[in-house]
Order: C-alpha cells, then sequence, then structure tokens
C-alpha cells in the first residue's frame, strides 16, 4: 500500500525490496506479471526486478539491489525486512523512516507489547502500525508503551489506492 501511494499519488519512482526470505514476491510475479513476459519467471532469487503498476518489485534484494534502484532513478524504497531480528536490524535502522507494522488483537497484544517494550530506544526512529486489531488493545498498547499507533485501513488490493488510503497515507508521507 505504501508503494501504491509513493508511486500512483507522489508520483515518485518506487522500488520495493523484499530483505527476507517469505517468497512472497516470487508468489507476486507468478501472478501479477505485466505485459512484458518473460521466458522464465525469477523465482529463484535475486535479478533484475519486476513490475506491477508502474512499482519495482526486487526478490530476495541484497546490496547489489540498493544501488541497482539508484542506477534507476527511484525516488522511494520500501523494503520488506519481514520480521526484525538482529541480523536484519541494522540495515532497518539505516533506513530514513522505519515503519514497524504488527497486530494487536487479544492474543498477540503480549508479543507486540514485548517487542516494541523491547526496543523501547527505538521509539524516536520507528512509526508503528497496525493491520488488525481490537480498538481497545490498540489504546492500550499506546498507554502501555507511551507511543502512537496508527491503524492501516483495510484494503481489498494493496496495490490500488483508494480515497480511504489517500486520506491514510497524507497524514504522514509527503
Amino acid at each position: 500500500m505504501t508503494a501504491a501511494y509513493l508511486s500512483g499519488v507522489l508520483c515518485r519512482r518506487t522500488a520495493v525490496l523484499e530483505q527476507n526470505e517469505s517468497g512472497s514476491f516470487a508468489q507476486l510475479e507468478k501472478i501479477f506479471r505485466t505485459g512484458k513476459r518473460r521466458e522464465k519467471p525469477v523465482i529463484d532469487g535475486a535479478g533484475q526486478p519486476f513490475e506491477i503498476r508502474g512499482i519495482f518489485f526486487y526478490q530476495k534484494a541484497e546490496r547489489a539491489e540498493w544501488y541497482d534502484c539508484s542506477e534507476r532513478g527511484m525516488e522511494a524504497m520500501v523494503i520488506d525486512f519481514g520480521a526484525l531480528t538482529q541480523k536484519n536490524q541494522d540495515a532497518f535502522f539505516r533506513c530514513s523512516r522505519c515503519f514497524l507494522v504488527g497486530s494487536v488483537s487479544g492474543w498477540q497484544l503480549a508479543d507486540f507489547a514485548a517487542l516494541a517494550a523491547e526496543k523501547q530506544k527505538w521509539k524516536k526512529w520507528c512509526e508503528y502500525f497496525v493491520s488488525f486489531g481490537e480498538e481497545e488493545a490498540v489504546k492500550m498498547a499506546e498507554q502501555y508503551l507511551d507511543i502512537r499507533i496508527r491503524r492501516i485501513p483495510l484494503q481489498k488490493n494493496a496495490l490500488m489506492v483508494t480515497g480511504e488510503s489517500m486520506t491514510f497515507f497524507g497524514k504522514f508521507l509527503r
């Protein structure tokens, strides 16, 4: 959703880099390949990006792909680190803005609170978001952790920009 807003509304040349082992981008490429079909999809590692609605996606991105983004004139890079770990937190904190996204439902509140509390030093760098969660649980987490948590609007398609997502992102992305 962030990349769709940066590209579609702010008209920034945008890349999304997969910096985790989920393999989600390989699935995206299989499903959403644009008219420029490849003979064989790149589903086994880093390589050339694939494009969906003007957004460039890099699978299993490493440092070389970061440089490629610069060479291709990308104005915004959204990096999907997956779960934040010791291994990827240095790269995470080198980003100009750090968005920590989680879920705060009754059974997940303890996990979200433990992560955020353990990372109180992150407070000045991180912006916190929840994709799912009970309103009361979100308020409790905000009070307990002394942080602001933004609720991400529910979207049927993360690559489409709606009025609701424009209002949401317009409050903190420029």
